[in-house]
């Protein structure tokens, strides 16, 4: 048999980044996603160490960790998802992280609280935190649960935070961010995406709040801008620290946050000035536009936004290794491989500095390495089954 034609190296995707006091080999990062395997109490075991430690051991720049909730109370949105709230489970992602590093690899843990998308298939009687008292659309998915991919759970009636609330919230952020600090991450991101908690504050379709965490967009980023300065406070000057940002929301795609360039830069701007050395965005695909068409004519994607408006670095996530986006792979749709050389021509056209490789990575562990060795090609297509095991 034929040995297989190796195809040229995108070399865009290995030129190192310096991000915070972190230096990246590589423009690669393993996106977060939520795997479930932590079990009632939110504590990863060894078989979470060898998953990540198998993207670090094959080049992979940077590892995200899945949403790990801060608040094992309220936080939770899915059943076996982890936690960084109490010693246990710091112990355990000690044990994580060491696996990482000794594999060559550098790790950050993406801090999380669900807000309103909580439910009590995860939380119990607890009811749900939200901006204001406004129930989430859409029907309630586990990835995790192919049981509830028929959509016949719905979400339930959260509770309108008071100011006793954020204050709690935004100190459970800053206590998790110490554990993460001691645990020796590499990093921290805060979930500001996907409709969870940070980013209901941000969008006026979920915060109708009549006092100073509402008004224009730079109001509604106060609370993120809290959050930020607290746990910036933790971690010191050189430990960096990222903030998610997403238009879309895991119930409702369709969503949009900011309408203009001028929404979305009151909102960055006041994130830089809190503390943040970076940002996380995830859109349905990498070049997905922003914005409509009279906002923005010439139809730039929020990663390049984002980037022009905080002059800092920029990881994104969204359908760049695949023929398909992560809802249609999640109803079941085939997903083909695509050339690793979109992911380069994104950085090349400076629209973003760090590609973060999701369901292709599930898939292939060793992505990075193929990508590297020209052998693109033998990626493995992902399939929805594979959700059901940590590989």
């Amino acid at each position: 048999m034929a040995e297989p034609v190796a195809m040229p190296v995108p070399e865009a995707l290995f030129a190192s980044l310096r991000v915070g006091g972190v230096e990246l080999p590589n423009r690669i990062a393993m996106a977060p996603m939520t795997r479930s395997f932590c079990g009632p109490q939110g504590v990863p075991d060894a078989a979470v160490a060898r998953y990540y430690a198998a993207r670090a051991a094959t080049g992979t720049g940077l590892l995200f960790t899945e949403g790990t909730v801060v608040d094992m109370a309220s936080a939770r949105g899915y059943r076996g998802v982890p936690g960084l709230c109490d010693d246990a489970q710091e112990a355990a992602w000690r044990a994580v992280v060491d696996a990482v590093h000794a594999a060559g690899g550098r790790i950050m843990v993406q801090l999380w609280h669900c807000g309103r998308l909580a439910h009590p298939r995860a939380t119990g009687d607890a009811q749900p935190l939200a901006p204001s008292a406004l129930t989430a659309s859409g029907p309630y998915i586990d990835a995790a649960d192919p049981g509830t991919f028929d959509g016949h759970l719905a979400y339930v009636e959260p509770r309108a935070m008071t100011q006793t609330d954020i204050d709690a919230v935004v100190a459970s952020f800053a206590q998790a961010a110490a554990r993460a600090r001691r645990a020796g991450f590499d990093g921290v991101l805060l979930h500001g995406a996907s409709g969870y908690l940070i980013h209901q504050f941000f969008n006026p379709d979920s915060n109708r709040r009549q006092d100073d965490y509402n008004g224009d967009a730079a109001a509604r980023a106060r609370f993120a801008c809290e959050v930020v300065a607290a746990v910036r406070g933790e971690l010191g000057g050189e430990v960096p620290l990222l903030m998610g940002l997403s238009q879309f929301a895991v119930n409702d795609f369709a969503a949009k946050t900011w309408h203009t360039p001028v929404e979305l830069a009151a909102t960055v701007q006041c994130l830089k000035a809190a503390g943040v050395d970076g940002f996380h965005v995830a859109a349905h695909r990498i070049d997905t536009p922003a914005f409509a068409v009279d906002a923005d004519p010439q139809q730039r994607s929020l990663a390049w936004h984002v980037r022009q408006l905080s002059g800092l670095p920029v990881s994104a996530a969204g359908g760049v290794t695949y023929s398909t986006s992560i809802g249609e792979s999640l109803m079941g749709a085939d997903s083909q491989v695509t050339d690793p050389a979109e992911a380069a021509a994104a950085l090349q056209a400076q629209a973003v500095d760090l590609i973060a490789v999701g369901r292709a990575m599930l898939a292939n562990p060793d992505w990075t390495a193929k990508v590297r060795a020209g052998r693109w090609r033998e990626l493995t297509p992902f399939r929805r089954e594979m959700l059901a095991s940590l590989v």
